[in-house]
């Protein structure tokens, strides 16, 4: 079968990372890591497992990160995972066979797959503590039991992944589509649930001043999803193109603070305290402090630099819940300690209480999106097929121009 296939050695990595500041093209170019090859389809690991045939393959903002090496080499995720590595584990698919023990599901389904490899689909019992309680991303036996290593769907050397024609998941992985549910909607439900996860992990009260950093479809997933819960907190957010202005409007938020590219820490901190009242103190080297901020920060960039400007931004004794993927970077700490903020990390998906229920995040998503609470339509811009993985990379890359915000390959094609 055809996959989208990353593996990349030292030598071209650092290559790569010199020529993308000038040339970001190098990152899908032959030089990079990133290949269309064949290779073999997966088999079923035991008799629980599933064959899928991905319908859409969506880019997660993580993939893009880690194909454009925006993450430090020495990360820890690295450890967690194993190349050469099957692309893609946003999804939604249509069950192609099933294992002997698989009855929930049969050929022709059409689903979603949860990417988690966590104690289940390894087939350990008893389950570690982590998964017995439903925070099954924070899985201690990712590198152990009966498979090889891997975190998750997308990111190890024996799945297969959703850009590629086929790949494989167990049982509990796999959640049934509503047939009210299109496609284009049902590729969505798994970025825009782990920002319902972040939102679950930390709900603000009503009468907070809540700001998102991050104005792409994480930072509209965390408005969608607070409006969706009947949240009435006064939302802020800072873009910097128009276009994003429009849609974090769309999903709920009340005040943009726009910004350009171009601007340094003091420009940004004096727009940020223009708007709400605060004020932007100058200390050295350019460096600034922020006094009177917001009750809530969602971070949803998830760089040294976001962070940093996340807590800065935070009101003292505010709270900051870190969104996007962050890895190694340079963070300005003393706002964590100096104004006794409270710093929650947000990871993926889990069982989730909601409502006087236990339900998977997917199912939250799913029954907002039925109830007409939730509207995922129109955030899937532009779809390619595998072949034209480069033409997708350079659509995400350059999302000020294109206004991309979702992007997916076609499965099978």
């Amino acid at each position: 079968m055809k996959a989208l296939v990353y593996d990349i050695t030292p030598v071209r990595w650092m290559a790569c990372k010199v020529i993308g500041w000038r040339r970001p093209s190098v990152f899908w170019s032959g030089l990079s890591g990133l290949k269309l090859q064949q290779v073999p389809v997966p088999q079923l690991p035991s008799p629980r497992w599933l064959r899928l045939r991905p319908v859409l393959g969506g880019i997660c903002g993580t993939d893009l990160a880690a194909i454009t090496q925006k993450h430090h080499p020495a990360n820890i995720l690295q450890i967690f995972s194993e190349l050469p590595a099957q692309l893609g584990h946003e999804n939604v698919s249509v069950v192609e066979s099933v294992g002997a023990e698989v009855s929930r599901f049969k050929p022709g389904d059409r689903v979603i797959v949860e990417p988690s490899l966590s104690c289940r689909p390894r087939g350990i019992d008893p389950l570690c503590p982590q998964c017995a309680a439903g925070r099954f991303t924070l899985c201690s036996n990712f590198r152990t039991g009966p498979l090889p290593r891997g975190s998750m769907i997308g990111w190890n050397a024996f799945t297969g992944g959703s850009w590629s024609e086929y790949f494989i998941a167990h049982e509990s992985q796999v959640y049934r589509v509503p047939d009210a549910i299109d496609d284009e909607q049902a590729v969505l439900v798994d970025p825009i649930a782990g920002a319902m996860h972040a939102v679950l992990r930390r709900v603000p009260a009503d009468d907070d001043r809540v700001l998102i950093l991050g104005s792409g479809l994480l930072g509209m997933g965390i408005a969608i999803s607070l409006r969706a819960l009947g949240k009435h907190c006064r939302l802020y957010a800072i873009t910097r193109h128009g276009h994003q202005a429009e849609l974090m409007r769309r999903a709920g938020v009340d005040e943009i603070i726009p910004t350009s590219r171009g601007d340094n820490q003091a420009r940004r901190y004096h727009s940020v305290a223009a708007r709400i009242g605060g004020t932007a103190l100058p200390s050295k080297f350019g460096h600034h402090a922020f006094v009177g901020g917001f009750d809530m920060v969602y971070d949803c960039v998830g760089s040294g630099q976001s962070l940093t400007d996340a807590m800065k931004y935070a009101r003292s004794g505010g709270t900051v819940v870190e969104v996007g993927t962050s890895q190694i970077g340079t963070v300005d700490t003393c706002p964590l300690w100096f104004d006794e903020l409270t710093l929650i990390g947000a990871n993926g998906r889990a069982f989730e209480e909601y409502q006087g229920r236990r339900m998977h995040t997917y199912e939250v998503v799913l029954e907002l999106v039925q109830q007409g609470r939730l509207d995922l339509r129109g955030l899937l811009t532009h779809r390619f097929r595998v072949d034209q993985y480069k033409e997708a990379f350079a659509t995400l890359v350059d999302r000020g121009r294109t206004r991309a915000v979702k992007v997916a390959f076609e499965g099978g094609k």
